[in-house]
């Protein structure tokens, strides 16, 4: 299969799926995709942001030595929405490494103060909850900035609404 042909033939869901099935868990068929990730055009990066997402989901080793790279990505400008939702989606379901868990716990904690996507908001709160497991200090700021969040959405946004909910209690529990 060529990786970059098939990401941009279709972008859909059944094309993400047997794109997955073709990458599996080798990391060589992995390392190919991220390249096209990294590296790739505006439209490449976005649609092959989602099939990245789903592999690290299904095989979490996988991304291990990508993270700094997952960083330096959501620092370019004028990345696609897309990328930064995968990327965040991303750190949700993986053991983050300790040495990264500062830079990223940053980078999230942002997109919480932010005017972001309701999911990569969503996400962040998951995020910047886990890190914070390591990090007790970082505790009271983040109960008080997701209580602000929902204060700002109690109208809005279901799913900030019961994300924030469910971490806050998370938080209070521990």
């Amino acid at each position: 299969m060529n990786l970059y042909q098939e990401i941009l033939r279709e972008h859909s869901k059944a094309n993400v799926n047997k794109t997955i099935d073709y990458i599996g868990s080798d990391e060589d068929r992995f390392a190919e995709l991220m390249q096209i990730f990294l590296k790739g055009d505006y439209r490449t990066t976005q649609r092959s942001s989602w099939i990245v997402s789903e592999c690290a989901e299904q095989y979490p080793f996988l991304i291990k030595p990508y993270f700094r790279s997952l960083i330096d990505k959501l620092k370019e400008s004028a990345i696609h929405g897309a990328v930064r939702r995968n990327i965040v989606r991303i750190w949700q379901f993986v053991e983050i490494p300790e040495e990264f868990m500062g830079e990223i716990y940053d980078v999230c904690f942002r997109y919480l103060t932010g005017n972001e996507a309701i999911t990569v908001v969503a996400f962040s709160m998951t995020v910047c909850f886990r890190v914070a497991q390591h990090f007790p200090e970082l505790k009271p700021e983040l109960r008080v900035t997701i209580e602000d969040l929902l204060l700002k959405h109690q109208d809005g946004s279901a799913g900030i609404n019961s994300r924030g909910k469910k971490v806050l209690a998370e938080l209070k529990k521990k």
